[in-house]
């Protein structure tokens, strides 16, 4: 891809730091778009963050508390992504599938910096019914059920459509240039940021719908393949 002039950008909402390492070397010289669309680093540096403010992020934690105590708040600032102390194991485990960066806490009270992004994991595969609560109530801030047991809530108006347009922007990309690999609902902001949109083959439906390729499912390395399928050509 670098011999044919073309940019390669993890968009993910793992961590960046996560993704860091995960793929080692091949993060350089690569643009990283992670935490939920709302952190770019390049080269281990920060480029961009969007943060949703202390006070307001904290409303928000102690409302979902309240909707189901049951479910695993990750509540992720600039540096680290905040649990509580008595996560269970088989949550950590997930936790950590995402996020290197992990600090412990008795209560998200003790949280002083900005948030990055409020997140959800919730074993019951309950987070539309709890995107639809809260969304009656924050109008202020971006929440969107990427799937069955996952929620994130992000700044207002950024997503990973915005932020890819950022990068657009910086790098002098068209919309027409620009190819896009997807599977969550949170992946139909990312299909608005370009002409050519590749869905897998497990993406939901309402995002294949408006796929223009449907590609092999994650398990058989889709995205590599495909693009190795269009470079070649």
């Amino acid at each position: 891809m670098s011999e044919k002039g073309i940019k390669f950008v993890f968009c993910t909402g793992k961590q960046c730091e996560r993704v860091e390492a995960l793929v080692g070397d091949l993060a350089n010289d690569v643009y990283i778009i992670g935490d939920s669309a709302t952190k770019v680093k390049y080269n281990k540096q920060v480029l961009y963050k969007a943060v949703i403010e202390n006070k307001l992020g904290k409303k928000i934690i102690n409302d979902l508390s309240s909707i189901d105590e049951r479910q695993t708040i990750i509540a992720c600032t600039e540096n680290t992504a905040f649990v509580l102390n008595h996560i269970s194991l088989s949550e950590l485990e997930i936790v950590r599938g995402s996020y290197h960066n992990v600090s412990f806490i008795n209560n998200f009270d003790e949280i002083k910096d900005d948030f990055l992004k409020i997140t959800v994991h919730d074993v019951q595969q309950k987070c539309k019914y709890t995107e639809q609560l809260l969304s009656k109530v924050y109008s202020n801030v971006y929440i969107v059920a990427s799937e069955e047991g996952w929620i994130d809530i992000t700044k207002q108006g950024v997503n990973k459509g915005t932020t890819i347009n950022r990068i657009q922007k910086q790098l002098g990309i068209r919309i027409s240039e620009t190819i896009v690999f997807g599977d969550g609902l949170n992946d139909i902001d990312l299909f608005s940021a370009t002409k050519y949109k590749v869905a897998m083959d497990n993406a939901y439906p309402e995002l294949k719908a408006q796929a223009n390729l449907i590609a092999k499912n994650n398990d058989e390395n889709g995205v590599v393949t495909t693009i190795q399928l269009l470079i070649n050509e």
